[in-house]
């Protein structure tokens, strides 16, 4: 692997971190620049969570610990760059797998809807209100980012 001399901590190629790996834990650092190298690295992120087959894929699970995702949902994908969560509505129980977590299923309960501001690959600002699939999705990579996971979040009946 090589690492980035202007990026410390990024090392290329990357690969899918699984747990225990540290940087899983990590809370994520915002992105600061916004160049060729960001979109470089968000490009091998989809090709990576295509090759797992996955749905999201956030920094921390390849290893990089800034504040960024890329996920694709049938025919739509995105990228979402310093992430914030601006609004949720409803509540939802659901099973969630996760790449970094290899056959591990849990029952998470998350807001149906929310609002996400973020930014794209060249800085532009970018808002979402989703709801279903995409609003998970969106909230367990966002979590991803704040270093969290599935199993942390485990839904108990009580």
């Amino acid at each position: 692997m090589q690492a980035s001399p202007d990026r410390p901590g990024w090392t290329r190629p990357l690969c899918l971190r699984v747990h225990p790996d540290p940087v899983l834990r990590q809370a994520c650092h915002p992105v600061e620049r916004f160049d060729s190298w960001l979109a470089d690295v968000l490009e091998e992120m989809r090709v990576l969570m295509r090759v797992h087959q996955g749905i999201g894929l956030a920094g921390p699970q390849a290893g990089i610990a800034q504040r960024l995702f890329v996920a694709k949902i049938q025919r739509r994908s995105l990228c979402l760059i310093n992430p914030t969560i601006t609004a949720r509505d409803g509540s939802d129980l659901m099973t969630e797998g996760c790449l970094s977590l290899p056959d591990v299923q849990v029952d998470v309960q998350r807001p149906w809807r929310i609002e996400v501001q973020g930014f794209d690959a060249r800085g532009r600002r970018r808002a979402y209100c989703v709801e279903g699939l995409w609003a998970r999705v969106m909230q367990h990579e966002i979590d991803h980012l704040d270093g969290v996971l599935i199993c942390d979040k485990a839904y108990q009946n009580t």
